[in-house]
């Protein structure tokens, strides 16, 4: 009898330590630990700004692009968006007075304007996008050599219809500096067969594994309070505050009619360009066009500092290239860049801060 409840117990402890066994936890080198997914980076590829995809912020990167031709006489300041605007392109037109290329693709923009007409550089200026041109008018051939390259040419006549309707007419302002466009609504109608643009400028690169930004060109430059870049009809001012330069416009602050803001810019890249008036309009003379498949001195600011190199564009729809006085690409900082075609006879004087004085030597020294 002692023997057979001798056995039971043992039999009943073998079973409980095999079932104590099965509930034991693990040995710590014995886990399998799941591999996380690595993350997946976008880049808005016309101010650099790199983000986790699907994050808020990157809704437009993969749209086109939406260059639009935007009025710069005082009559149609203050204009709409131009903060939200990835590059502008000031360039002088007739009787040296100063028109707006901006473009829009990283951030929806539903009002931009005024609009107004082609000129015979816009081609080589935006060619390179391969996205949508916007306008209002213009002479035959600046037209066309705009649509020889392939953009998708919207205008207030194209896009009238109900199943269009993008462009619209201020009834605050008159004639022809009210016309406007829904940059958002018009990308929305060409996503599907326009792609995003090409990068336009060089900028900084980003590292996927310290989620960080290089530095960029201008960090080694030289300090910068303001300059100012004179047109034979106008003046584009900028002023160096914070990370930022601020603009002003023959000598007052340029707003942001959308947010009644002052413009401002990330980076400024002064383009020294050549000019050819060979075009001769019945009405207004020479229309001149600035030449931009070329090369030629440029300086660039950002960040209260500058770099001074040389900009090139070999072709019409190559991007512009910058490079130092020792060879080396300048790279740009990560936001929205303004650049001022400073064609001939237009000048740039830039104000520096002033040398700190000497220390005055002693009677012992």
């Amino acid at each position: 009898m002692k023997t057979k409840t001798y056995l039971k117990s043992l039999s009943l402890l073998a079973v409980s330590t095999l079932l104590l066994a099965g509930c034991a936890e693990p040995r710590p080198d014995a886990i399998e630990t799941p591999t996380p997914e690595p993350k997946v980076f976008v880049t808005a590829p016309l101010t650099g700004l790199t983000l986790e995809e699907g994050a808020a912020g990157t809704e437009t990167f993969a749209a086109p692009s939406v260059a639009c031709k935007i009025d710069n006489v005082e009559a149609a300041r203050p204009q709409f968006n131009l903060n939200k605007a990835d590059i502008v392109f000031v360039e002088m037109v007739e009787f040296g007075l100063t028109r707006l290329v901006a473009v829009w693709q990283s951030q929806p923009v539903d009002q931009a304007g005024p609009v107004r007409s082609v000129r015979p550089m816009d081609a080589d200026i935006t060619a390179p996008l391969a996205g949508i041109f916007c306008f209002s008018g213009g002479q035959l051939p600046f037209v066309n050599a705009v649509k020889d390259t392939g953009q998708y040419m919207a205008s207030e006549t194209t896009e009238q219809s109900d199943d269009k309707g993008s462009f619209s007419r201020l009834s605050s302002r008159g004639a022809p500096h009210n016309v406007m466009v829904d940059v958002a609504l018009l990308q929305s109608q060409h996503i599907d067969h326009l792609k995003a643009p090409q990068a336009m400028l060089p900028m900084v690169g980003f590292d996927q594994a310290t989620e960080s930004y290089e530095a960029p060109s201008t960090d080694m430059g030289e300090e910068t309070i303001s300059f100012l870049v004179k047109y034979p009809q106008a003046e584009s001012g900028w002023k160096a505050e914070g990370s930022y330069f601020v603009r002003s416009q023959d000598g007052d602050q340029h707003i942001d009619a959308a947010s009644n803001e002052i413009i401002r810019a990330t980076n400024v890249v002064v383009m020294q360009t050549k000019t050819d008036n060979s075009f001769k309009d019945p009405k207004y003379g020479p229309i001149p066009r600035t030449v931009m498949i070329d090369s030629g001195m440029a300086w660039v600011f950002s960040n209260g500092k500058r770099v001074k190199g040389t900009w090139s564009k070999t072709s019409q729809s190559s991007p512009i290239q910058l490079t130092d006085e020792a060879g080396a690409p300048i790279k740009l900082a990560i936001g929205n860049t303004w650049i001022e075609l400073m064609g001939n006879p237009a000048k740039i004087t830039i104000k520096s801060p002033e040398p700190a004085p000497s220390p005055t030597p002693t009677e012992d020294e």
